[in-house]
């Protein structure tokens, strides 16, 4: 595969300097890539991409990923309208500012994605300039669904893949009937996901109904309804869906994953560097970062610098 041979290189090149100029699929081959890392390929750091490990086991969840981190999360006490708006590192206890008030500790996981980390929400003083020059390199590519609803849908192929078009990027992705349900689940990435975000809400439903019935004829529109649909980068704790690094900022990876003076620890899909832009990557981060804090909370010393 010529990503391979050009990783091994160790030369870092935007992926779509590999396509076949000219090529027919090259269309369909950006919308792909748009929906698997939120970025068209002339955004794609080669090297980056040549370290993100398939475990072959990356399946869907019947009742969904917002059911099993419900569940792991069903002993936690969580509260929310709480975001921290600073997080003061300079005495010997962290001091988090939040609207209901401060949070003094011995340490913190830091789980917020790298875009708002990016916008210094929240801030860190002294300030982490590493931090944010790594958060700047890591930035949030685009993904949404949109799921519509089919009335009488026992015609359509159960658990069949569609592409609303083979030769552009500007196309949806739609998967019908999965695990049998009557729906329609729509994927849109890329530019061309954040064109649509633009339009407000409904425009991934409309696009999605009107390329639907171009391509299944157009007695299905009047049976296609929308149930709900994703905006990532409207909303304002995540400014995107998973992370991409820039052209020649594969390793900002490890420097955003690195701790802080023993105290600041960081977790999420971003700092991963096989699993990013899984929720995978973000629970084995979080795992990685809780083990750090154990062993920062347990050590004699406490605060040995093993990071910056």
């Amino acid at each position: 595969m010529r990503l391979e041979e050009a990783a091994k290189q160790g030369i870092d090149r935007p992926a779509a300097e590999y396509l076949e100029p000219d090529c027919r699929w090259n269309g369909l081959l950006n919308a792909i890539s748009s929906y698997i890392n939120g970025v068209e390929l002339n955004g794609l750091s080669v090297l980056d991409h040549s370290r993100y490990c398939d475990t072959g086991v990356n399946w869907r969840v019947v009742r969904g990923l917002g059911a099993v981190i419900e569940a792991a999360s069903s002993e936690f006490v969580i509260e929310f309208g709480s975001p921290a708006t600073l997080i003061d590192h300079s005495g010997k206890q962290l001091r988090i500012e939040t609207p209901r008030g401060t949070v003094v500790a011995r340490a913190a996981i830091i789980t917020v994605p790298p875009s708002i980390i990016a916008c210094e929400l929240p801030r860190f003083y002294p300030p982490l300039c590493e931090k944010l020059d790594a958060a700047h390199a890591l930035p949030l590519g685009l993904a949404d669904k949109v799921f519509l609803g089919v009335d009488d849908a026992t015609e359509l192929p159960q658990g069949t893949r569609l592409f609303g078009a083979i030769d552009r990027a500007a196309t949806g992705s739609y998967h019908l009937r999965p695990f049998g349900r009557p729906i329609i689940e729509g994927y849109f990435g890329g530019q061309f996901a954040r064109e649509l975000e633009e339009q407000g809400d409904g425009a991934f439903a409309r696009f999605a109904i009107e390329q639907i019935a171009a391509l299944l004829g157009n007695d299905l529109r009047r049976r296609l309804h929308p149930l709900t649909e994703s905006a990532w980068g409207r909303d304002p704790f995540a400014r995107g869906s998973y992370s991409y690094a820039k052209i020649g900022q594969a390793d900002a990876r490890a420097v955003l994953a690195a701790p802080v003076n023993n105290r600041l620890f960081f977790a999420g899909e971003a700092c991963s560097r096989h699993d990013f832009s899984t929720a995978h990557g973000a629970y084995r981060t979080g795992i990685e970062a809780a083990e750090q804090v154990l062993r920062a909370l347990t050590s004699p010393g406490g605060h040995r610098t093993v990071g910056s």
